[in-house]
């Protein structure tokens, strides 16, 4: 396994995984060229098995770039073929740390983190634990069903 930055000939492959994630969002390259090209207020890393794409996260600034800055944890996905292998887990560990240091090296520092998932989703245990976040807010009718906004604003930096 290799979890690394992103290059501009990820984008199709990302834009793979994304599409078999999440089927009812449309423009999958679009939307994964676009959120590519704001960097570095977004910035996705890739994770291989074998030399292949097996997943992506897409980190971002959330709040524009002040002394404690927001970051969120846009969006996570791993291919179904690999799912259950604990690659989603490791791509936030991970990325997190190196996501901060991005930030820290445009002389900003962090001061929380987000993540926003739908009630229920399994991903919501996953973001507590790897991310020390909590529930904050909801979202009520939000899209496919309520939406749950997980925050933690004592990032140590």
């Amino acid at each position: 396994m290799n979890i690394r930055l992103a290059t501009e000939h990820d984008l199709d492959s990302i834009s793979q995984v994304y599409s078999k994630c999440f089927p009812n969002e449309r423009n999958h390259l679009l939307w994964i060229k676009s959120s590519f090209n704001s960097f570095p207020r977004g910035v996705y890393y890739v994770v291989e098995q074998q030399g292949v794409i097996a997943g992506y996260i897409l980190w971002c600034v959330k709040n524009g770039f002040r002394e404690a800055t927001i970051i969120e944890l846009e969006q996570v996905a791993v291919a179904p073929q690999y799912s259950g292998a604990g690659l989603g887990r490791r791509l936030i560990a991970d990325t997190f740390e190196k996501f901060k240091q991005q930030v820290e090296e445009t002389g900003h520092k962090v001061g929380a983190v987000m993540v926003t998932t739908t009630e229920g989703n399994y991903a919501e245990n996953l973001y507590i634990s790897t991310l020390n976040v909590s529930r904050a807010a909801m979202l009520c009718g939000y899209a496919s069903g309520n939406e749950v906004i997980l925050y933690n604003n004592f990032i140590e930096t």
